[in-house]
Order: C-alpha cells, then structure tokens, then sequence
C-alpha cells in the first residue's frame, strides 16, 4: 500500500468488500484489524491516479456511488483534501469506528542490501508490531502491493521489493492466534484469474492455519483478488454466510466470489 493510492477506485472497491464483511456499526459483526504493508510513494507510473469515478459527471459515478454512498462521500472528502494517505482513510472512518489499523512504513532504503542481518530484523520487527496492534481483532484484513509470497520464496522478505509482498509465515501468526483473515492479492498474467484464485487459496491452505472460504475477484479498471480464510469454525460460518449475501446484492455486479473447493 501507498499512500498515493488513497481513496482511488481500488480503495473502493476493496472498503466496500471490508465494510460488507464487517458492516460499521454492527454490534455483532467481527471486529476489524487492518494492516497496510506501506512502502514509499512511487513515481514511474500512474498509480493511484484513478479518482475519476468520485466525479458526479463520469460515466461510472452514478453506479458506484449507489453500492456504498457513505463510503464514496467519504473517500471523495479524502480526494478532496489533498492530503491522501492511510492515516486520512483512518481519519475518515471509511470503516467500523472499532477498526484497528497498522500503517508503519516497511522499508529498507537505508539499509544497503548487504545489511542482510538488519533488513531481516527490520522486518521481524515490524511484523511483531502489527500483531501486537491488532490483538484485539477477530477478523485481519493485509494489504500488501502486490500480494502473497511463500516464506521459501526465491526471493527472500528482506529484499527491497520484498516489502510489496505478505510472506505467508508472516500472516500464519494471526491465523495461529485465531484471527481470520482477508488478503490482498494483485492477478497477474501468469493464469486465467479464476485458476489463480483457486492456486492462492491451495497456498492458504497449506502455509496458514485457516480454512480457506473464497477468492473474491474486483475486476473494475485492473484485477484485484481478495482471499477470505478462516481460523476458526464460527468464523468460517459468518463469513460464508455474509459472501453468500454479497452474491446477491448489488455488490455484485463488482465483486464476484469464487468459492474454495
């Protein structure tokens, strides 16, 4: 997550799936923690650009706006402000006013790569932070860049570009305290999207004490994918009951569940 991407479409997308599996102000509903895997704003690309659809003249407007009008008046006032960042999306309550969040910076700019030793505890230790500061949570949303990584990956969590990915033996440590979780996965061109939906679930399910739930797939202006698992049985309950639901609302026509087999 950058902070450039604040309030773009993605965001709404991706708080309106949040808010649907978490509704603000539902006593009953699993209290939410959010960890931003924030990196430095980049610059070589136009990322985070698209706010267009908070503009009541364009074409999609009118039928985004409809899914979630507290949510998008929200991020408009966010857009509006020029002061686009985590903290601002915090600050504006575009979920449960119990949310936890977790926005401190992973980088390692300053660290040259051969202080291998100490990007590695960098990361440990911004990794103990997130899960002290969501403790109280039920339910973690992480939103990395990029996307998940197996912790054998070839390319080792104390890489510079290491930082727009969630190891999987990192979000393992929420599951194993009984935290569900939600993650943010960016499709790429490796499959058709449903067939990599269903090979990051398989990962889920072999690296993570969760039960997989579903996919769900975002495909407004690039595809997004969100992968629901569920640390404990009454969680695997609430959360299916509440993706059914979403099939059948409005949301629909934005977000489509693929169902783990």
């Amino acid at each position: 997550m950058q902070d450039r991407y604040a309030g773009d479409l993605g965001d709404y997308l991706k708080f309106g799936l949040l808010r649907w599996l978490a509704p603000p102000g539902s006593s009953t509903s699993p209290r939410l923690g959010v960890v931003w895997y924030r990196t430095g704003d980049e610059a070589h690309n136009a990322d985070g650009k698209h706010v267009a659809y908070l503009d009541p003249s364009h074409r999609s407007s009118a039928c985004l706006r409809q899914l979630d009008p507290d949510l998008y008046q929200r991020l408009a006032r966010v857009v509006a402000s020029g002061q686009r960042s985590t903290a601002a999306l915090a600050n504006a309550r575009v979920l449960d006013a119990r949310t936890c969040f977790f926005d401190d910076l992973l980088d390692f700019a300053d660290l040259p790569a051969a202080a291998r030793a100490a990007r590695q505890q960098r990361r440990r230790s911004w990794a103990q932070r997130a899960l002290a500061a969501t403790s109280g949570c039920d339910l973690v949303f992480a939103d990395p860049d990029n996307g998940i990584r197996l912790g054998s990956h070839r390319v080792p969590a104390h890489r510079t570009k290491a930082a727009k990915h969630a190891y999987l033996d990192e979000l393992a440590a929420f599951a194993a305290r009984g935290q569900s979780l939600i993650v943010y996965h960016h499709a790429d061109r490796t499959a058709g999207v449903e067939q990599q939906a269903r090979r990051r679930l398989g990962d889920l399910a072999r690296d993570v004490p969760v039960q997989p739930i579903a996919a769900v797939r975002a495909s407004r202006g690039t595809v997004r994918l969100f992968l629901v698992g569920a640390a404990t049985k009454s969680h695997a309950g609430y959360l299916t009951d509440r993706l059914g639901g979403l099939e059948g609302s409005p949301w629909a026509t934005e977000l489509a569940v693929y169902w783990a087999d």
